[in-house]
């Protein structure tokens, strides 16, 4: 039903480098901790990375998780790049596409998304959280590749873009509510500061 799709081709400046899908949560690298959340609700997971050997390494000691590693057809063109990319390998009418950056994925909200995406016939289902619109952690359909190759070609790289380009429906709070899920699954590290941030409200009881 649903193919799982992580994004992994940025270039890390504002974490100074460091490749954010290796950084450690609760012991293990953030990209270990998506990949385990994934494979409990997709037969099939991307990896969208265009340096793959910096990540298989790691991944391999996961025997368990069978990932595809791609690269983007449109390099570094930021993760519209990686979408298109997916949705020309993704064997499944869905894709749940998140971003390398996002430690508390959630595979019930992507479930319960997927379900919402199907019944409404929309291209997507978006969190909406805190007013703040969340096209990663999202819910689309593989056809929405083609679309994205159009704003590709036009040069149009934002991510929000997209949906200005097709019918999606957006599910605030209130619908994660009633399925019992935290919002707390569209969050994202992009600096060292937010990296620690986090560190310590994990630690803390």
């Amino acid at each position: 039903m649903i193919t799982g799709v992580i994004l992994a081709g940025g270039l890390n400046r504002r974490m100074g480098g460091k490749l954010k899908a290796l950084l450690p949560i609760q012991g293990q690298p953030l990209i270990i901790k998506q990949l385990n959340e994934m494979k409990k609700i997709c037969k099939q997971i991307i990896l969208v990375s265009n340096e793959p050997e910096k990540l298989l390494p790691w991944i391999e000691k996961s025997p368990d998780v069978d990932v595809q590693c791609i690269k983007d057809f449109y390099v570094q063109q930021g993760p519209l790049s990686g979408i298109h990319a997916a949705s020309l390998a993704a064997t499944e009418p869905l894709m749940w596409i998140v971003g390398c950056d996002m430690p508390f994925i959630s595979a019930q909200a992507a479930q319960a998304m997927g379900k919402l995406c199907q019944e409404a016939n929309v291209d997507a289902v978006v969190p909406v959280i805190e007013g703040r619109t969340h096209p990663l952690h999202a819910v689309y359909t593989r056809l929405i590749g083609s679309e994205a190759e159009l704003l590709l070609k036009q040069e149009k790289f934002r991510l929000m873009g997209l949906l200005d380009h097709i019918d999606w429906q957006p599910v605030e709070e209130e619908f994660f509510d009633s399925h019992h899920i935290a919002p707390h699954f569209a969050a994202n590290i992009n600096t060292p500061e937010e990296y620690e941030n986090m560190l310590v409200n994990l630690s803390s009881p």
